[in-house]
């Protein structure tokens, strides 16, 4: 699609470019078609230059997002797209935005960080992408706190269980009674993975699989939490891909009247790994003397 795109511009790219997926897609678990999230970064030049520079990877971006979306991406509803002009910027733009979040994180800042955290470079300059990743861990080790804060957000969602050990469902809606396997589930799991890297000061490792077998070798001692943490979100993924492909949807909320108890069991197996990494993250980052 961005080559296509590329083709069809007046001219070439005057400057170097990095077209970016960022939430899922980024983290390479897009198994179903969802709704697309992305975002371009180009090199820096001078003040006369981004004026003329900007408006060109404006335009290439809606280009690229029209073609996904005639493959089946749906545009993003919150437009999270690189043809929106707050995320098609200059490398020391993202790195400026990237210093404002972490140095004075709210509720929207964190829900933006754990989308522009996972990115994948698809197509363009690697070391664009380099540089903002070396951006956001600079940032981090002078707001340490920071991670606190995402440490909060990680904990947003419990593991689903009722005291009475029941599936936590949707009260009302168009999906009462159903199960929303990735706010209640896959998230919980996403999150704290994400945490754990940014605090172990390891780049390039997007995915949430990757990230526990990394976190398996650099902390032996909980390696087997890891371990398990990476067999419940396999476990997970594969319910909602299942879903998914059965439903002709994205396989987010869950029918539980259509799974056995063979899987309704399985599926209770992976909330014992979610409740464990929130227990560590809780003591690690010391959440109590937050609330």
């Amino acid at each position: 699609a961005i080559e296509l795109s590329i083709a069809e511009m007046p001219n070439k790219p005057p400057i170097s470019f990095g077209w970016l997926a960022l939430g899922s897609q980024g983290r390479k678990e897009q198994l179903l078609l969802t709704d697309q999230d992305n975002a371009l970064v180009f090199e820096d030049v001078s003040d006369e230059d981004y004026k003329k520079f900007k408006p060109y990877f404006i335009e290439l971006a809606k280009k690229v997002t029209e073609k996904l979306n005639t493959l089946g991406f749906e545009y993003c509803p919150a437009k999270m797209m690189a043809s929106n002009t707050k995320w098609c910027l200059s490398v020391s733009e993202w790195k400026t935005q990237f210093k404002k979040w972490i140095m004075h994180p709210d509720e929207d800042r964190i829900m933006l960080c754990t989308i522009f955290f996972d990115y994948d470079l698809v197509y363009g300059d690697h070391s664009l992408v380099d540089e903002m990743s070396k951006s956001i861990y600079k940032s981090i080790s002078k707001y340490n706190i920071f991670l606190n804060f995402l440490a909060l957000n990680a904990l947003k969602n419990p593991p689903p269980l009722s005291f009475f050990k029941q599936f936590v469902v949707e009260d009302d809606g168009e999906h009462k009674d159903e199960f929303d396997l990735k706010a209640r589930a896959i998230m919980p799991l996403v999150d704290a993975a994400r945490l754990l890297i940014l605090s172990s000061g390891i780049k390039n490792c997007n995915s949430t699989i990757e990230r526990y077998e990394k976190l398996a070798e650099l902390e032996p001692h909980n390696k087997e939490l890891y371990v398990s943490c990476a067999n419940a979100f396999k476990v997970l993924l594969r319910f909602r891909t299942v879903d998914g492909l059965k439903d002709q949807d994205s396989g987010r909320f869950l029918d539980l009247k259509t799974l056995n108890k063979a899987d309704k069991l399985k599926l209770k197996s992976c909330f014992k790994p979610i409740k464990d990494i929130q227990e560590l993250l809780s003591t690690r980052f010391r959440l109590s003397q937050m609330y």
